[in-house]
């Protein structure tokens, strides 16, 4: 018989652990921000988790599966995630988590959420902040604060947009193996060659015209963005332990009675710190710990062999610390994989940049989007573009690599006029006679405001190149700027508005070669009220339509202020708000003539909506070709 003290005893102890187990913690440290954004994709199923994954605010459900949906109609929701700081090792070079970081590897938001709390608090991948998160007892937790340490554009920033020097990139790609994952349904081995590899990403004599990373960047970029096959490596195949602890070496004694779920949520507890299991989830902890194998996994190389060429060739990339590119190409079946086709770090200013690839996306045999489209991407957006949409369609724009790009086939598809902008590769188009490609020239002749407008409504034969002829290729109707001078007076809630005009090349790798025949030969107009900036966020660059013929789409994509369709009648209308003199409605007149070279167009100012009624003033007031008494409405 127990004694009844014992009892009381056992059961004080177990109410005790409940207790203990179901108390809130608080999480504080100094982490640093990535903020991820991935590819379209179909329909994706990761497989059952061992362990929850971190639930977090605003955190969404991976989308649901259809059963084959077609490419453009899912997206990988971003992710905002925090993770160790890196440092540069004062011994060996190498760059490295910063050993003295206490903070979980988690996602902070995703989808919406992450757009939202990256842009609210001005945070970008790179940015070095103090996080505090209140965890509860079920495992969910909150972001309560968000300090700025330090931004990673001080530590040497992106380096995204073209200012006169080619930028030539230091790649690694790395094909991971996870032969200690077996049992689980997955093929162990990357499923990519380091010889596929290689001519994926550096052209060799062998490789078709294009089918390069390196032709694809150097051509759209118009050789402002290299890749040196002297500073490109493909290393592999890397082996990854499936799943491990790491001891927290007593720093973690504030843990001591934490939940279950809430350790496993965080990858934390008071013994052990950022354990990973590769078989059943996607975490960043899981990402991070692909991260820290495959450098290992290098350095071991150079260790064994630093003199040979192949070994001093290899370290000198290792201990590169501005913006390496770290391609980590999984194995088909692992859990990354099922997750997401691809996934880079956008924006990075980090030593190293992540991009996780799903090796079946990449394989020479690989459905639509064949590769290079998929590293394209995902390297645009380690350069800070964001996807490029259409509508409500968050990729859905079909003229560049940023939205959808399963039309491409085995072309190239260039970004859009915006977002060749954004990043610097090209400008509105420069005053006439003046040559190509001439950094002296800024291309402010072609970026119109009202200030062009103050004489005429009618700006009458503006010449578009083809985009892929030039680099000045684009004009740009700031509809809502006074002038172009800085600090001009800007109409609140005004957009702007980029025409350009492009040609699918027939060579093959040639400038836009992949873009598809609705788009050949049209003037096509997208809206953006972006800069060339790496710390202004939430701007998104959106297809509106393209001409000669701009009533020709099935469903209009924008409205003017009046509830009326933005296509009429072959011309393109576009609305301007009210708040200084000569506001009004604008309109693209019309496309005058298409070349394979360039594009005539006009563009009037309405400075009244719909009918003349200003008869005697010497303006065709209403955009319609008739000036006062020629116009039916003043007869």
């Amino acid at each position: 018989m127990v004694p009844r003290g014992a009892v009381r005893g056992v059961l004080l102890a177990i109410l005790a652990m409940q207790l203990l187990s179901s108390k809130a913690t608080t999480i504080t440290g100094i982490g640093m921000i990535r903020y991820m954004e991935g590819a379209q994709a179909e329909v994706r199923h990761p497989p059952p988790l061992r362990r929850r994954p971190p639930p977090t605010r605003g955190r969404q459900q991976s989308p649901p599966g259809s059963g084959g949906a077609v490419l453009d109609t899912v997206t990988t929701p971003p992710q905002l995630q925090l993770v160790c700081p890196q440092i540069i090792d004062i011994v060996t070079g190498y760059p490295m988590d910063d050993p003295s970081c206490y903070v979980p590897r988690v996602v902070l938001a995703q989808g919406e959420a992450a757009e939202q709390m990256r842009n609210e608090n001005g945070v970008s991948s790179g940015d070095i902040m103090n996080v505090t998160l209140d965890v509860s007892a079920n495992g969910s937790f909150a972001v309560t604060s968000l300090k700025t340490v330090m931004l990673g554009s001080q530590k040497g920033g992106c380096k995204c947009i073209y200012s006169g020097t080619p930028a030539d990139d230091r790649v690694v790609m790395y094909l991971l193996d996870f032969s200690s994952c077996q049992g689980y349904g997955m093929a162990a081995p990357a499923a990519l060659t380091p010889e596929v590899a290689w001519r994926l990403l550096s052209q060799d004599g062998s490789s078709a015209p294009g089918s390069s990373f390196k032709a694809y960047q150097e051509t759209c970029s118009y050789g402002r963005r290299l890749l040196n096959p002297d500073n490109v490596v493909v290393v592999g195949p890397c082996r990854c332990p499936a799943l491990a602890p790491s001891p927290t070496s007593g720093r973690a004694r504030t843990l001591v009675g934490i939940s279950p779920a809430a350790a496993n949520a965080l990858r934390m507890n008071s013994t052990h710190i950022g354990w990973w299991d590769l078989s059943r989830s996607c975490t960043p902890a899981e990402m991070s710990a692909v991260e820290r194998a495959a450098e290992a996994f290098a350095q071991q190389i150079v260790a064994k062999d630093p003199n040979s060429a192949d070994g001093r060739k290899l370290q000198a990339i290792l201990q590169w610390r501005e913006r390496r590119r770290n391609i980590y190409v999984l194995p088909p079946g692992s859990s990354c994989a099922h997750s997401w086709p691809a996934i880079a770090e956008s924006l990075c200013t980090s030593a190293t940049c992540g991009v996780f690839v799903d090796s079946s996306t990449l394989l020479p045999n690989a459905a639509a989007p064949r590769p290079p489209h998929i590293l394209m991407h995902e390297m645009l957006h380690v350069l800070g573009l964001t996807h490029a949409g259409r509508g409500l369609k968050e990729a859905g724009d079909p003229t560049d690599i940023m939205g959808t790009f399963g039309g491409a086939g085995r072309g190239l598809l260039c970004p859009n006029a915006p977002n060749m902008y954004r990043i610097g590769w090209a400008k509105p188009i420069n005053e006439p006679g003046l040559a190509p490609f001439q950094m002296t020239a800024t291309g402010v002749w072609g970026n119109l405001t009202a200030a062009n407008f103050t004489n005429t409504n009618w700006i009458r034969g503006l010449i578009i190149p083809a985009q892929g002829t030039r680099d000045d290729n684009m004009i740009v109707v700031n509809v809502g700027a006074r002038s172009t001078q800085v600090g001009a007076e800007t109409a609140t809630g005004a957009q702007a508005y980029y025409f350009s005009y492009r040609i699918k090349n027939t060579t093959a790798g040639g400038y836009d070669s992949g873009l598809t025949s609705d788009f050949h030969k049209k003037v096509v107009v997208h809206a953006f009220n972006g800069i060339q900036s790496e710390r202004v966020f939430g701007f998104k660059p959106s297809l509106l339509d393209w001409g000669p013929n701009f009533q020709s789409k099935s469903e209009p994509v924008f409205q003017n202020d009046d509830g009326t369709s933005g296509c009429h009648g072959g011309h393109l209308d576009f609305t301007l708000p009210g708040g200084y003199q000569r506001s009004g409605r604008w309109r693209e007149a019309g496309v005058q003539s298409t070349s394979d070279t360039q594009a005539v167009v006009d563009i009037c100012r309405i400075t009244e909506n719909g009918k003349e009624l200003s008869c005697d003033d010497g303006v065709d007031n209403d955009c319609n070709g008739l000036q006062d008494t020629e116009d039916p409405d003043c007869q």
